[in-house]
């Protein structure tokens, strides 16, 4: 029993201090509670919230050679592709091929009718045979008859250039007289009408300076004080164009005052019209000045008695400016009246002495016509009753020489009528038929001379500036797959040819060796080598991004791939392996080319 009981003491102490456990468990349960609610938050915030590892797609900076190329489709061509044509339009009498016949340099191919030619032929020998004959004439000399119908040439040339010499000492005594007659009736017309022009003149100044008075006084009704207040507050259509014209007519009125005093009586006329348009507008800005201040609205300055004061003060200076309209109306038509018979017989003077300005003109130019024509005559006159020159003789032997230069060349189109082959090769289209007409605008028979080939790509607008002439390439046509042949870039067009739409630069290449197994039409990929760097640092080109600023960069990952740096870099050639030259990296460094988000 004691072995029992003693054995028994141990769990009665343990049991006991659970049971005090779990009492101060019940005493501080929701205690309990909200650290384990509080611990379970801050582990999912910090889950949701930790620093996630990026996952990046990335590539090394490689050193080593860049090859840049431009790929196409490239056919095989031929350079002697012949279209052959008749050089003149006529009737096909013979056409001695057919297609696919070969054929030697100089054989004869197709012929027309030589009809038209032939008259050609046969008018080229008599315009050589009429210089023939003229040469033999200069040899021979001048006939006598010829002889007296040169002699009574010049007889008629002397004649008429006396008669002209005398029409113009008549044309120029006559423009004397009259000139005279002219001159006077002008001093007539000063001495007689001289007191009207003194009087125009100051006509002119009072009247513009009532206009300028008128304009003046306006000025100041709109100056006032009221009447600003008003302007300012209602802005009145028209006011700032009304300033404008008092502001430029009271310089044209300033001008007219300080203008000298009329000359004669075509100044004054001149002047008082010029006052007339002047004290017009002035007129105008007075009206148009009163129909402002009519309407403007009443203000608390501005009173239905300073509108009238202002309506009377602008009404008085109306008045007096159309007084000096009158005045200067009546003055203007007084002083025409007065010089009106004065002015018709100027007017007549003057026509006349303008005819005879012109008679006198046109016998100077009938002299010199004459004298230079009688020279002419005289001098073949000479040359008629002289022996010929060598010279003549010379130049008549030309004339004839040349005339039978005239006569080959006739042949030589009759030759023309037969189409020959320039070259060896071989027909590939017959266009003409026996008995047709020809234009010489058509082809009529095309063929394939035999020579080298050449191969013809298309190449886009974004890829032609990297092709230069010289640069090799090689093409491998679908007839020996397993075949490259090398090329060189011989030609480059310098505009587009449209390609099934799209802007295209036709570019043809040479071989570098003959092959007699190329056939025209053959198709392959063609290669173009634009470009070779050697030993230089690449990247992808996905892994070089353009910011904003136009700066390139690459990313460099940071130890752990959590965040990046960027690196500056500057770019190179562009391979064709989707790799770019750069600068800024080292070799063997890694970047980025994609973030997967």
């Amino acid at each position: 029993m004691s072995f029992i009981h003693t054995l028994s003491r141990p769990f009665a102490v343990l049991w006991s201090q659970i049971r005090r456990f779990l009492a101060l468990l019940r005493r501080h349960l929701k205690k309990t509670i909200a650290v384990i609610v509080i611990l379970l938050v801050s582990w999912m915030v910090y889950a949701v919230t930790r620093p996630q590892k990026a996952e990046y797609i990335t590539d090394t900076a490689t050193r080593g050679t860049i090859r840049q190329t431009v790929e196409a489709v490239g056919t095989v061509v031929s350079e002697k592709d012949l279209s052959l044509q008749f050089p003149t339009v006529d009737v096909v009498s013979k056409v001695f091929v057919t297609e696919g016949m070969n054929v030697k340099a100089g054989q004869r191919l197709a012929s027309l009718r030589s009809g038209t030619l032939g008259a050609g032929v046969a008018s080229a020998n008599a315009s050589l045979q009429s210089a023939k004959a003229a040469l033999q004439a200069l040899q021979e000399g001048a006939r006598p008859e010829d002889i007296a119908i040169y002699e009574a040439q010049v007889a008629n040339k002397r004649a008429s250039l006396e008669a002209a010499k005398q029409t113009l000492a008549n044309a120029d005594e006559s423009l004397k007289t009259t000139q005279q007659q002219l001159d006077a009736l002008q001093s007539e017309s000063r001495v007689s009408l001289a007191g009207q022009v003194v009087t125009a003149g100051s006509t002119i100044q009072q009247n513009v300076a009532t206009a300028k008075t008128a304009i003046i006084a306006t000025q100041g009704v709109f100056n006032a004080n009221d009447v600003a207040d008003s302007v300012v507050k209602s802005l009145p259509g028209g006011y700032d164009t009304l300033r404008a014209n008092m502001t430029t007519t009271l310089a044209s009125l300033d001008a007219l005052l300080g203008a000298a005093s009329p000359l004669d009586y075509q100044d004054a006329l001149s002047k008082m019209g010029n006052a007339r348009m002047a004290v017009g507008r002035a007129a105008d800005i007075a009206n148009r000045a009163y129909d402002i201040i009519a309407v403007l609205p009443i203000t608390g300055s501005f009173s239905n008695t300073s509108r009238e004061t202002a309506k009377t003060t602008i009404a008085t200076q109306k008045s007096g400016v159309q007084l000096a309209l009158s005045s200067l109306d009546s003055s203007i038509k007084a002083l025409q009246d007065a010089s009106a018979n004065f002015d018709t017989r100027i007017v007549t003077a003057q026509s006349q002495v303008t005819s005879l300005q012109g008679t006198r003109d046109r016998a100077k130019a009938d002299i010199s016509t004459f004298e230079t024509s009688l020279k002419i005559d005289e001098a073949q006159l000479a040359l008629r009753k002289a022996p010929a020159r060598q010279t003549d003789i010379d130049a008549a032997r030309a004339r004839v020489n040349q005339a039978g230069a005239e006569l080959s060349r006739a042949a030589s189109q009759f030759n023309d009528t037969i189409l020959t082959a320039p070259v060896d090769g071989i027909v590939t289209k017959v266009n003409v038929k026996v008995g047709e007409v020809r234009p010489t605008t058509q082809a009529s028979i095309t063929m394939l001379g035999t020579s080298p080939y050449r191969v013809e790509m298309f190449i886009s607008e974004v890829d032609i500036p990297k092709v230069r002439l010289g640069q090799s390439g090689s093409v491998t046509l679908d007839a020996f797959r397993f075949t490259p042949f090398t090329l060189r870039v011989a030609e480059i067009d310098t505009a587009a040819t449209d390609k099934d739409g799209v802007p295209k630069y036709r570019v043809k290449l040479d071989f570098a060796d003959k092959n007699d197994q190329l056939k025209v039409g053959m198709t392959g990929d063609c290669v173009i080598t634009t470009g070779i760097r050697e030993d230089v640092i690449s990247v992808p080109a996905r892994a070089v991004i353009e910011n904003a600023d136009g700066t390139k960069v690459v990313r460099i990952p940071k130890k752990g791939n959590i965040g990046f740096d960027e690196k500056a870099v500057t770019t190179g050639m562009d391979g064709g392996d989707g790799r770019i030259e750069v600068e800024g990296v080292e070799e063997g460094e890694t970047v980025i080319v994609l973030i997967k988000e």
